[in-house]
């Protein structure tokens, strides 16, 4: 073969002809084929740069969610507040989250999250499209800082992204995203968490006293908005401990943390003078650290981590679970199961030696804690794992990234394609989970089917279908209910309301004075506040009110007498007695009752400033 017939020879020669035909330009098809390539490899460089995945990441968090917009209010959502104007804001931080009247009500103290409320209901006009679209934006601007978060502390992009990314798909993120009252304190408070801790980072590098005080004031905000964001400062110590040399490490640990302790007093300070002792109105949670505690704690860590494991069959509300006593189910298995897992985590980590995974094991326990401990006081709720799951993310993310031998360089194939099917299962079970929360029917179906002896779902049933003029329903809810506790005096008060409410006074009166009966105080026992006694007090009133419409004045005295010794701050109550007095002829006695119902009435309206 001569030099002519060479392979690049006869190239070359079809690249001549080719370039000789008439309208055909060799330049400028290769110029067109090299621009067109040139394209599509800068947007797959800025698809795949730092920026364009978090972009992405970001863009799917809110497509999954954007479909709440569309949700009806749900569960206390719906409760109506006095608070139309700037002017109440400072009322927030007089009383408790519940304290519209003025009084106590509850211990939770939160009145950055209520001012968050109010600003988004005043900007929007308070229909629930926004509220639920602010409450998005809010779970989005999380996502960014935990990445941004992740960053400082991994010191990897990639772990940092993957994190995030999960960490916002997560399952258990529902419930604090579509329930709105929800954001405004688990999704505001996780903003001002995040957001304090990257300011101390900052400070860390830079030594910045702006940086400082910038987490100093997003730690104030954080407790502010929830109480268990307290422990902020004590992860920064945790990290300071595992991450400066030991000479000095004490004094400079609390040399750091003073201006967040100062912080700490002021917030309880402020705190102690709101938040009032019990009173009869008002139920509280207050620990007691009785063995219930010591019992219960096992099975409710493995419950928490059975809802991050497999993150399915969610719910607003579980029927309560408290170990009274160390049982082999209830107590033992649990507590050597847990036992077990803190020896492979131990192990683990003796062949790692990763501080950051200290870290993140002490973040675990430590916001998994609170819930733990009032565990045997409070229902166990998806929410209280908002915090804590960050560190699962984190170790499930670098378990998919880097677990096992992986080479510097590019991420092999496998472990993107590993990375998108965590993405995919986890997206795919909150786009289900999240179809619960559309409306409250299906929220409370959704109870009962996951803990069909639930009080509260029933009882939230019935409502919604007395409601809907559908009594017949209605009962048969409450029906089933009384059949898993039959003496629940909750359930006979509601059973006893929707009759009334559908003027079938025999049964209502039946259902009242059963009400009585399940209340009535063991001989020798003296009557505690309470759901049951204010519940014996509303019963006797409606009996009351029963015997007034059939003019048996003296019984229906006798009922009402009954529900004033109870509670005598009772709406109504004195106007009944009033009736009950004019009745049988007592005329000024029935005046000073009048009296009375309107004092009582104007003491508890809310008093604006």
């Amino acid at each position: 073969m001569s030099i002519q017939d060479s392979p690049s020879n006869q190239a070359k020669a079809g690249a001549a002809i080719h370039a000789a035909e008439p309208g055909v330009c060799a330049g400028d098809a290769s110029g067109h084929l090299s621009g067109t390539a040139s394209r599509w490899s800068r947007i797959a460089s800025a698809l795949l740069s730092e920026r364009g995945l978090i972009r992405m990441a970001v863009l799917l968090v809110f497509g999954l969610y954007v479909r709440a917009i569309a949700f009806a209010p749900v569960y206390d959502d719906n409760i109506i507040t006095p608070w139309t104007s700037l002017r109440d804001v400072p009322r927030f931080f007089t009383h408790d989250i519940f304290g519209f009247d003025g009084s106590a009500h509850s211990v939770y103290y939160r009145p950055v999250a209520e001012t968050w409320g109010l600003l988004v209901s005043l900007a929007t006009g308070g229909a629930p499209g926004w509220l639920h679209l602010s409450a998005i934006f809010l779970h989005v601007a999380v996502v960014i800082l935990a990445y941004v978060f992740g960053r400082h502390l991994f010191a990897d992009e990639r772990l940092a992204l993957l994190t995030a990314v999960l960490f916002g798909l997560h399952p258990s993120k529902v419930e604090s995203v579509v329930w709105i009252g929800s954001s405004c304190v688990d999704g505001l408070g996780a903003v001002f968490f995040f957001a304090s801790l990257i300011a101390f980072f900052k400070w860390r590098e830079g030594r910045s006293v702006a940086w400082q005080a910038g987490s100093v004031f997003l730690f104030a905000a954080a407790m502010f908005t929830k109480e268990t964001m307290v422990f902020i400062p004590i992860l920064i110590a945790a990290y300071l401990w595992l991450m400066t040399p030991a000479a000095g490490r004490i004094s400079r640990v609390l040399r750091i943390l003073l201006p967040y302790g100062v912080v700490w007093i002021v917030y309880m300070a402020i705190r102690h003078q709101v938040i009032k002792p019990a009173s009869a109105s008002a139920e509280y949670i207050h620990p007691t650290f009785t063995l219930s505690n010591l019992w219960t704690a096992p099975y409710a860590i493995w419950w928490y981590i059975a809802h991050l494991v497999f993150p399915w069959g969610l719910s607003v509300e579980y029927a309560a679970t408290v170990i009274e006593r160390p049982t082999l189910q209830g107590f033992v298995l649990p507590a050597t199961g847990l036992l077990l897992l803190l020896a492979a985590v131990w192990w683990l980590w003796r062949r790692q030696r990763s501080k950051v995974a200290a870290f993140l094991i002490f973040w675990f326990a430590l916001t998994l804690a609170p819930a733990v401990i009032v565990a045997p006081m409070v229902l166990q709720h998806d929410r209280y794992l908002h915090i804590a799951s960050f560190a699962f993310c984190a170790l499930v993310a670098w378990a998919v990234l880097y677990l096992g031998n992986v080479q510097a360089g590019s991420l092999p194939i496998q472990r993107v394609v590993a990375a998108l099917c965590v993405v995919a299962l986890w997206t795919g079970l909150s786009w289900h989970e999240m179809g619960y929360w559309d409306c409250d029917t299906t929220l409370w179906s959704r109870v009962l089917q996951i803990s069909p002896s639930e009080p509260k779902a029933q009882i939230q049933l019935a409502f919604i279908y007395k409601e809907a003029r559908d009594t017949p329903r209605a009962l048969a809810i409450l029906n089933d209910g009384l059949r898993y506790r039959p003496d629940s005096p909750s359930l006979w008060t509601v059973r006893a309301r929707v009759l009334y409410d559908d003027k079938r006074w025999d049964e209502a009166r039946a259902a009242f004075l059963k009400v009585l009966q399940v209340t009535e105080p063991a001989p020798g026992q003296a009557v505690a506040a309470g759901t049951p006694t204010r519940l014996r007090a509303a019963a006797a009133y409606q009996l009351a009110l029963l015997d007034i419409s059939a003019s048996n004045f003296q019984e229906a005295e006798r009922y009402v007498r009954v529900a004033l010794s109870l509670d005598d701050k009772g709406v109504g109550y004195h106007n009944a007695l009033s009736q009950c007095l004019r009745g049988e002829g007592r005329i000024e006695q029935a005046k000073a009752e009048n009296a009375l119902e309107l004092r009582l009435r104007l003491a508890q309206q809310p008093v604006h400033p």
